[in-house]
């Protein structure tokens, strides 16, 4: 692995600790629930990580934890929508080959960041009026960047996103069922930059006047004890020098486990007002640049190569064409040949475990008229790497994924897409028992890992002025900073 790509996982791992420990989704839980919404708890101020700037997240310990990034005056940064959380896959007996055995019910954990970043802002010349932008964007593999465009209809600017935003203050309301926050982000009179050298270099007042970005943000947390997750046999070879060595895997039956459910969404209306568009362009078209990311830490050699053998637990993006076909898309994708044109919804997941979703309605409001809105996904490359965190050598897998939301050029531009995620927090299960004596050395890894959660999570104590099969049933009855560079050059 090269050197930058290096730097920015063992940079992630930072990240990923910061807000432990659980995400399971089993197969079912118990229609007998209990509300412990009161419960979750909030934070909001400066933040370091995805590049710094200012925070709301609402979490339940230091097991989960959803919310938004953005960019102040301080700092500035894109707007992004993010859940960071630890996902249980199960648990495994772990029997040595001559079936003796070694660990009962080791909790198998990876560590997981799903985020969505607004990236820019870009004006096109629908040519052919399909609503698609046939364009990519070039990916270099060094820095791990999306950079400049390639297209063949005319773009000719863009707003970037990694700006200054204005935050209203964050209103709470709770009822029986769920807590909820609403508040809001503004940017004004953002400056243009030209994407084609021959386009107007001034066009009316040659700003954006102003974005507006509406949260609205739910969550709930239910006590749940008849959920289930999977189980497993592991079999592997011990030797006083070489510790455990990996050899194979087999599925047993779901084991049922207790916890808490949290779910969480957020809705946005995102209002794009006052655009300038070129007088050469004779079908004005906007698009909304969005990156997304999902990545997964593995806390030592053998449970990597568990979960990516046999839970196939990378993670993967499923989508559906506009002609009816499942599009998946993953770390090995890359540059789609032509921008795939998508339906309303991309989910992120992996065959045992859901991720999260982004979802939008298909219709946009446009000078007060409705109009259509159409989505597409240009690519989506691979980042993988190593790095020791506390002293402890982890591997790094995900992808980061390129689309775009495109409205039909107007003055004023409303829209409203949904962040979603949820996870099974506090898990425990009756007939748990504690490592052997041959196990120290990996609880001891995973115990340093926790503690550095803790420490770099904790609250300051201030509250707010097919891949893809989502398992999870409720049955009837500390240094970020270089990823964080990473994540936000252009």
């Amino acid at each position: 692995m090269n050197r930058i790509m290096t730097k920015m996982f063992v940079s992630l791992a930072a990240v990923f600790v910061m807000m432990l420990s659980a995400l399971a989704i089993p197969a079912s839980a118990s229609a007998e629930t209990v509300d412990v919404s009161d419960k979750i708890t909030t934070e909001t101020g400066p933040i370091d990580i995805l590049g710094g700037g200012d925070h709301f997240f609402v979490r339940f310990g230091n097991d989960a934890a959803f919310g938004i990034v953005w960019g102040n005056d301080d700092v500035e940064n894109n707007v992004y929508f993010v859940a960071i959380k630890a996902r249980y896959l199960g648990f495994a007996q772990v029997y040595d080959r001559t079936g003796e055995m070694l660990a009962e019910n080791h909790t198998v954990k990876i560590y997981t960041i799903y985020a969505v970043k607004l990236d820019n802002l870009l004006e096109f010349n629908d040519v052919n009026d399909d609503g698609t932008l046939p364009y990519y964007r070039l990916y270099d593999r060094e820095t791990g960047e999306y950079t400049s465009y390639v297209s063949t209809e005319p773009m000719y600017k863009k707003v970037d996103l990694k700006t200054s935003w204005n935050a209203t203050d964050v209103i709470e309301t709770t009822d029986a069922e769920k807590r909820a926050w609403t508040f809001g982000l503004t940017a004004n009179d953002e400056p243009y930059s030209q994407l084609d050298v021959g386009a107007e270099p001034v066009v009316g007042d040659n700003k954006l006047n102003n974005l507006t970005l509406t949260f609205n943000l739910e969550a709930s947390l239910v006590e749940v004890d008849n959920a289930t997750m999977p189980q497993w046999r592991i079999t592997v070879q011990t030797g006083a020098l070489a510790g455990w060595t990996y050899m194979t895997a087999e599925r047993l039956e779901n084991m049922t486990v207790s916890g808490k459910l949290m779910s969480y969404d957020v809705k946005w209306d995102q209002l794009i007002e006052g655009w300038d568009y070129d007088p050469a362009n004779t079908n004005p078209m906007l698009m909304m640049e969005f990156q997304a990311i999902t990545m997964n830490g593995f806390p030592n050699a053998w449970m990597n190569a568990l979960m990516l053998r046999h839970m196939n637990a990378v993670g993967v993006m499923n989508c559906e064409s506009t002609e009816g076909d499942t599009l998946a898309v993953n770390d090995s994708t890359e540059r789609l040949p032509l921008a795939e044109r998508i339906k309303t919804r991309l989910t992120f997941g992996t065959d045992w475990t859901s991720i999260g979703a982004l979802t939008w309605v298909d219709d946009v409001t446009v000078d007060g008229e409705p109009k259509l809105v159409r989505a597409q996904i240009m690519a989506a490359y691979m980042v993988a790497s190593t790095g020791t965190v506390a002293g402890h050598f982890m591997n790094f897998v995900g992808f980061v994924a390129l689309g775009g939301l495109i409205f039909p050029g107007g003055d004023l531009i409303v829209h409203d897409p949904t962040f979603t995620s949820e996870a099974l927090v506090d898990v425990s299960t009756d007939g748990s028992t504690g490592l052997p004596i041959m196990l120290i050395g990996l609880a001891a890894a995973i115990i340093v890992i926790i503690v550095v959660a803790v420490v770099v999570v904790s609250s300051d104590g201030k509250k707010p002025g097919k891949g893809v099969q989502n398992s999870f049933e409720k049955s009837k009855g500390s240094q970020s900073s270089d990823w964080a560079k990473y994540y936000n050059k252009k």
